[in-house]
């Protein structure tokens, strides 16, 4: 290796030609650490009170401790090997020739940041992706677009659309600077598919391009052209409130199948069922290809509506009508979406007959009804279909005398309907 011998004085280093060893002498020396592709650079110092500095999104691929040495790999595989790595503070986020200085920690104290300890003889290592953001450092994912047979799928360090578990209180960094991902801006919601299902992207996210904070459209624009660009992330910083998040595409659909981020180990609501539901014009909602039929739930379960009927917003509500009154939103979250997904809790006290309707038209309208057990397990029935009208009985199968005309009469009782036994009519 070709070797570099800088003055007394205290000299500012940027090491960066590949096979060079840079040795400073005397003096406060400052190394500036700034990755090259497959370089392989040594500094040796061991006078004076030197500083490494790891300027912001400085990335780390792994790096190994002796008690006087330590190798850090960046992830474009530029390695750095300090001697003398115990006589130096680490400075991250620093940058001395922007006047920058980050937090500065002893050798130990940096070995602590990737949770090693440094050894007495031997040398220990840590693997986890690291990036330094905000004087810090946080965990990296490496995001990758592949084709698959169903299109285009998200990669996260390097696996098919994983589902992701994080704590609150962190620092997660979204690495999008893998060419193939130049067309597929990436983001975070609380709804599956985000924005393509009626969802919009989480507040505690920030999107950076050359290290520049930029809103949400402005990162799209990014990656709507041609253009090359560099250092392009997306900073996550989950909170307590969190639960369960989706990643998704802001451009295209289904790039992240459904595929989760769960938050301090939260437990999802398992789901029952699905029910898809359009609309047959301003006549019908159409659900799991049935017009308004009956709906059956059971207690205790959890159940998704996947609206997809704009302009006919979906209410679950106590009585048949128009308009947003007579809403029921026990156990229901995102009552009324027209483009999203409805989710329902059924509550063990919920009545034996609900009913859909849309906000607009009398027409689109069905009933729900509530079970103890659905032991016919069927999800939705034809309102002409002889059917018991019982609406808590425990058996939906169980075949009674049926209305007239497939409607039923509603005595409109105090009582809540499944404690009673049904009544029917002779005509």
């Amino acid at each position: 290796m070709t070797t570099q011998n800088y003055s007394e004085l205290d000299d500012i280093i940027v090491p960066i030609n590949d096979k060079f060893t840079y040795r400073g002498l005397d003096g406060n020396d400052t190394y500036i650490l700034t990755s090259k592709s497959n370089s392989s650079i040594d500094i040796i110092d061991t006078d004076g009170s030197n500083i490494i500095q790891l300027p912001e999104w400085s990335k780390i691929k792994s790096i190994s401790f002796t008690s006087d040495a330590v190798r850090i790999t960046c992830d474009d595989m530029t390695v750095f090997t300090v001697n003398g790595a115990d006589k130096f503070s680490y400075d991250i986020g620093g940058n001395i020739t922007n006047n920058e200085i980050g937090n500065v920690s002893t050798y130990s104290e940096f070995a602590a940041l990737f949770g090693v300890e440094i050894p007495i003889s031997g040398q220990v290592s840590a693997e986890d992706d690291k990036i330094v953001y905000n004087d810090k450092l946080a965990e990296l994912y490496s995001v990758e677009v592949k084709k698959e047979d169903n299109g285009n799928k998200y990669y996260i360090n390097g696996s098919l659309t994983p589902d992701l578990n994080f704590t609150s209180n962190s620092t997660i960094i979204f690495d999008q600077n893998d060419s193939s991902t130049s067309k597929h801006p990436f983001a975070i919601s609380s709804t599956k598919n985000g924005t393509h299902d009626g969802g919009i992207s989480v507040e505690n996210i920030k999107f950076f391009v050359n290290g520049y904070n930029k809103t949400e459209s402005e990162y799209s624009d990014v990656f709507s052209n041609d253009k090359p660009f560099d250092n392009a992330f997306v900073v996550f910083s989950p909170s307590a409130d969190d639960t369960q998040l989706y990643y998704y595409c802001l451009f295209h659909s289904g790039m992240a199948n459904d595929s989760s981020i769960i938050i301090d180990n939260y437990s999802p609501v398992s789901i029952e069922a699905t029910f898809d539901i359009t609309n047959n014009g301003a006549q019908d909602f159409i659900v799991l290809g049935k017009n308004d039929p009956i709906i059956i739930l059971e207690r205790g379960k959890t159940y998704e509506f996947k609206v997809d009927a704009p302009g006919h917003p979906f209410f679950i509500k106590t009585a048949q009508s128009t308009g947003n009154s007579n809403l029921y939103n026990d156990g229901v979250t995102n009552n009324g979406a027209s483009n999203g997904t409805i989710k329902f809790t059924v509550p063990d006290n919920a009545p034996g007959i609900l009913y859909y309707n849309c906000q607009f038209h009398s027409s689109m309208a069905g009933e729900i009804r509530i079970y103890d057990t659905n032991v016919g397990g069927e999800l939705v029935k034809d309102v002409t279909q002889s059917d018991d009208t019982s609406s808590g009985s425990n058996d939906p199968g169980n075949v009674g005398g049926g209305g007239y005309g497939g409607y039923y009469v509603d005595l409109s009782l105090n009582q809540t309907i499944k404690d009673i036994p049904p009544v029917y009519f002779d005509i």
